[in-house]
């Protein structure tokens, strides 16, 4: 009977399997949103379609990854967005960007401010494949992962044989 009980502990303790798990990345390049969707084994999600829903929860667009898993779509203005993405698998990934990131593209008049503006806007551009890839890297099984969940079932058999064993000792 108590074996019945841990195994039902811990099978309700268990997390959700993340193999195949969508993720999506945005970013503001000079008024528009641009990312992209992958699973978190690097694969990239291409073909997928996805949503921009407004603060009302109204779907304002529909925007579609190519075959690289990218998308892009200027909004109509400069709120916060949310951008949704479904599989059709069961996997959904969705991101926030600020009102704060959807700034108005830079003035094409060269001055002080629209230099920094257009600077800006070029260490973005470069900036966005780096924070790509350390996302992309940190949602990747390692080998220290995966031999830790090798070793954490062990355990739990090794604590089933010491409970079976301890039990068949005793009268």
């Amino acid at each position: 009977m108590k074996a019945l009980l841990i195994a039902a502990v811990l099978i309700m303790s268990a997390s959700p399997a993340w193999a195949h798990k969508l993720k999506l990345f945005v970013s503001a390049e000079g008024g528009e949103m641009v990312g992209s969707a992958y699973f978190a084994g690097g694969g990239k999600a291409a073909g997928l379609s996805g949503h921009v829903i407004d603060a009302a929860g109204t779907v304002i667009a529909s925007v579609h990854t190519d075959e690289n898993g990218a998308f892009r779509y200027t909004p109509p203005d400069g709120r916060a967005y949310l951008i949704r993405f479904e599989s059709g698998d069961g996997h959904m990934a969705e991101a926030r960007i600020g009102a704060a990131a959807m700034a108005e593209a830079p003035p094409p008049a060269l001055t002080p401010a629209s230099d920094m503006a257009t600077l800006e806007l070029a260490l973005a551009r470069q900036l966005r494949p780096l924070r790509e890839q350390i996302d992309a890297l940190e949602s990747r099984a390692r080998l220290s992962d995966i031999i830790g969940g090798i070793g954490f079932i062990f355990g739990i058999f090794g604590c089933f044989a010491w409970l079976s064993a301890r039990r068949r000792g005793q009268p």
